[in-house]
């Protein structure tokens, strides 16, 4: 085997930063030369983000000096943004109207995501900022059901160049895969059907100014979370855990994916916490611990502890949520707290890709 081949046979193993696909396979190495001054390589990218250039660098150079081929150049062909692309951060950007966004996601269903970014949004919103909430939990979607909007699918419209108009719930804008999947449809979508869809939710809406865009993802590790950092800058991410150790377990692979794709984790919330909870049990049914336990090995603090609240739960089924049925009770409590933390962290940080 020549060298060039060999060389481009290496190529092969080397994954796109944060996707499972190789960059031979996604189009971008435009070409491979050897000459009396080593191996150049050439990759065509649009618009590269710094620190995924210098990983492609650093995979580049390790993969090939570990098979002799040395020194490797690697160049960069900035073919710009509108050219045909298989760079799948490409198009990524700030997200028009929206100051800020903050993901929230989770390693496994059921541990209160959509509860948490629901009412992390009205308590930033009750610190004095305009929130928005992307409900982009496409195969499960309940925020409509949490702030009183189960009759979205009717309300929504749309501007005469297709782009979604937000509906208006407890003085926040929120749009919802919810308004467009109709009652009860399951979603079996996946991979590119996936992806577009996300684009289309987080650049196709007319979104007012908004200090902060909160956006409740699916649980796991899947397509709309990467969709999602490869369509727009994400400021920030939470990751929601139970105390038990299944739900941590599950809980540190997402925040893995966040530190793989970028996006800085802000820090873990415990939902169902031990901390004065109201389940009037000695023994707490939901454990103890976990999120400290790791938070401590993430390095990333706990910004908040939800106590269990019975009366929350069925306050976020009528479509009143903690902040608005009970703004006395220990849960609104606890969401203001993390809604404090969130806020200062985002104003102690210059947004990426903003004017210095």
């Amino acid at each position: 085997m020549g060298t060039e081949e060999q060389a481009r046979d290496l190529l092969c193993k080397i994954p796109y930063p944060g996707l499972e696909r190789d960059i031979v396979s996604l189009g971008l190495v435009r070409s491979v030369e050897a000459g009396d001054d080593g191996v150049r390589i050439t990759l065509a990218l649009a618009s590269p983000r710094p620190d995924v250039l210098e990983k492609l660098r650093s995979r580049i150079h390790d993969r090939l000096a570990a098979a002799g081929l040395n020194p490797v150049h690697v160049e960069v062909a900035s073919i710009g943004p509108s050219a045909s692309t298989s760079d799948p951060w490409a198009r990524r950007g700030r997200l028009r109207g929206a100051g800020r966004i903050i993901a929230v996601g989770a390693g496994k269903g059921g541990v209160g995501k959509s509860t948490v970014a629901v009412n992390l949004a009205l308590g930033l919103r009750d610190s004095g900022w305009k929130v928005g909430v992307l409900d982009a939990d496409i195969y499960g979607p309940s925020v409509p059901t949490m702030l009183g909007l189960e009759d979205g699918a009717r309300q929504v419209r749309l501007t005469d160049d297709r782009k979604i108009l937000p509906l208006e719930a407890h003085n926040v804008s929120v749009v919802s895969f919810g308004f467009f999947l109709g009652s009860g449809a399951p979603v079996v979508w996946r991979g590119p059907l996936v992806g577009k869809a996300v684009q289309q939710f987080s650049r196709g809406v007319v979104w007012p100014e908004l200090d902060v865009l909160v956006v409740d993802l699916p649980p796991g590790t899947g397509d709309v979370p990467l969709s999602l950092a490869q369509s727009v800058v994400v400021d920030g991410a939470l990751v929601v855990t139970t105390p038990q150790r299944i739900a941590v377990l599950e809980a540190e692979k997402a925040a893995e994916m966040y530190g793989k794709l970028n996006v800085p984790l802000l820090g873990l919330v415990e939902n169902m916490s031990h901390a004065d909870c109201t389940c009037g049990r000695r023994s707490h049914p939901f454990g103890r611990g976990g999120a400290d336990e790791l938070a401590a090995r993430l390095g990333r603090p706990v910004l908040g502890r939800i106590p269990f609240d019975e009366a929350e739960v069925e306050g976020g089924d009528r479509g009143r949520p903690a902040l608005v049925s009970g703004p006395d009770g220990a849960a609104a409590e606890a969401f203001r707290t993390l809604a404090a933390g969130v806020r200062a962290h985002l104003e102690a940080t210059v947004p990426e890709g903003a004017a210095s």
